[in-house]
């Protein structure tokens, strides 16, 4: 009887141990999956910004064909709301032709989701051309470089 419980002590403690492997290797697992992930996505916001910015070429370039002027910031319509003034501390953007949320978020290291909560900004498409952008958590803007037009 002695015996008998001290191999069923063994095998349950070796079921634990067992459970407690594989709950370590799902949890390295899943912090390399996380990382990889976050890296595809960074990987495809470069891609994004990357066709905005032909995008915006082709609009310009196709606009010169048909002798029009490409306007370089369309006015606001009246049903967007501006941003919010920046906060005293913060530092503002002012928002130009081919940049997105996720390039602008990118510049000043900061959440996408963080910025467009804190400008009140429902969908990240109507961002606008001259939209000033209150920059949560910074101190002083870093230096952009504007697209050749």
């Amino acid at each position: 009887m002695t015996r008998l419980r001290f191999t069923l002590f063994l095998v349950l403690a070796c079921v634990f141990l067992a459970r407690s492997a594989t709950a370590q290797t799902a949890a390295r697992s899943s912090s390399s999956q996380l990382a990889e992930l976050t890296k595809k996505i960074d990987e495809q916001n470069t891609k994004i910004d990357a066709l905005s910015q032909q995008i915006l070429k082709l609009q310009q370039e196709v606009g010169q064909m048909k002798g029009e002027s490409v306007p370089t910031a369309p006015a606001a319509p009246a049903n967007v709301s501006s941003s919010p003034v920046p906060a005293a501390s913060g530092a503002s953007h002012v928002v130009t032709r081919g940049e997105t949320l996720t390039s602008i978020a990118k510049q000043y290291k900061v959440g996408i989701d963080e910025l467009q909560k804190f400008n009140h900004i429902e969908n990240d498409r109507k961002l606008q051309i001259g939209q000033t952008l209150a920059i949560p958590g910074t101190q002083s803007p870093t230096p952009t470089s504007t697209p050749n037009e």
